[in-house]
């Protein structure tokens, strides 16, 4: 699968520069490009009235937030959790989907990068269950959120090595903790 990082800041992009295996880097409008899906860093209710959310309701129109929100709504508790992923249809013969997965519940500071790590799992796994062949991120949690590029970038890594690999379940709850925290800052 193609995995482009595409954000208007340029700290951004730069922040992924060194990684090995970097996704294609764009310093630029995400809705300008040509993709399968773009990624939506959202909440878990579905708001697309802010920042990248925003673009995407004033370009591919409000029905993507309607379609969004109904299929929330008929989940449990009506809330898509950090760690989860909803694919969403556009309409646009050029980025045909919109992945949600929420970085935050609410609207907030993100204090926690396992959150943005969850979020792009999430969308990178529900990409390949709906057999994408590529999509497109903005900075996840780098906005609203206001997590710095290079943790970001870090964290989103992650969830992308994750997502595309098979990664063992930690043995011990020690693992478990050592491999959260070494997405802190």
């Amino acid at each position: 699968m193609k995995i482009t990082i595409c954000d208007l800041n340029p700290a951004i992009i730069a922040a992924w520069v060194g990684f090995p295996d970097t996704p294609d880097l764009v310093n630029g409008s995400i809705i300008d490009l040509e993709c399968d899906a773009v990624v939506s860093p959202a909440n878990s209710f579905g708001f697309m009235d802010g920042g990248v959310d925003y673009a995407y309701s004033k370009h591919f129109g409000w029905h993507v937030q309607e379609a969004l929100q109904t299929a929330i709504a008929a989940r449990p508790f009506g809330e898509l959790l950090v760690g989860e992923a909803l694919l969403v249809p556009t309409g646009n013969d050029r980025i045909p989907h919109v992945i949600s997965a929420p970085t935050m519940r609410v609207p907030k500071r993100i204090t926690d990068n396992a959150d943005i790590m969850l979020a792009t799992r999430a969308a990178v796994a529900a990409a390949k269950h709906a057999g994408l062949s590529h999509i497109a991120f903005p900075g996840m949690g780098t906005g609203c959120g206001d997590v710095a590029p290079w943790d970001a970038a870090r964290a989103m890594m992650a969830g992308i090595t994750a997502a595309l690999s098979r990664i063992e379940r930690p043995g011990t709850w020690q693992e478990a903790q050592r491999r959260h925290f070494e997405l802190q800052p």
